[in-house]
């Protein structure tokens, strides 16, 4: 059987470095059972590897700090640039999971908001697949009684075993509304229509 493709988009602006870098390198090392890559965006400016490595993944776990209230901009970029990706075949029907970490605020909104971006995009997101990690967890994580009130790192396990569920579904007619490719970067606005 072969092996499902997973594609770790490392949207961190510290990348290798940082939290988001750590927690790949984790999975990388952890989960023999998937085929993984990795797209460090603060590394890898390159839309030709990136709509290479795009297209050869079957699932994405997309990481990311917190960043004032927002997501990387190497993740910000990223999606910017790949806006005529929407729906395309790159994405679609395709499931993403998302792993945010925060030091103390700002997290759960990244992660929900982030979820909302790709799923517009025409990604899946299964149940259970997205989990924010603060450094006030980090800290706490000695303390027992406490513990399930918070996402956990061992998370991740059910993270992935959702993903890959999603990958193995069988159902792929995906119905998709209609998306202007041909200039998503143009003007709509110029100064001669505002009235000031």
């Amino acid at each position: 059987m072969n092996k499902h493709k997973v594609l770790i988009i490392n949207g961190s602006v510290n990348g290798e470095l940082g939290q988001s870098g750590a927690i790949s390198k984790k999975i990388l090392e952890s989960f023999k059972n998937v085929d993984f890559k990795e797209l460090t965006l603060n590394l890898n400016h390159n839309s030709k590897d990136w709509d290479e490595l795009v297209s050869w993944a079957d699932g994405f776990i997309f990481l990311t700090g917190t960043y004032w209230d927002s997501w990387g901009s190497p993740l910000q970029s990223f999606l910017e640039k790949t806006t005529d990706w929407e729906v395309s075949s790159r994405w679609l029907g395709k499931p993403a999971s998302v792993i945010v970490t925060m030091h103390s605020v700002g997290g759960k909104s990244v992660l929900s908001r982030l979820q909302g971006v790709l799923n517009t995009f025409g990604l899946i997101i299964p149940p259970l697949s997205g989990l924010v990690y603060s450094l006030n967890t980090h800290l706490i994580d000695t303390d027992s009684d406490h513990k399930s009130d918070f996402w956990s790192l061992t998370e991740i396990n059910t993270l992935i075993k959702n993903l890959e569920l999603q990958m193995s579904s069988s159902s792929k007619a995906w119905a998709t509304w209609e998306v202007d490719t041909g200039d998503v970067k143009r003007s709509w606005l110029s100064s001669d229509e505002i009235k000031l």
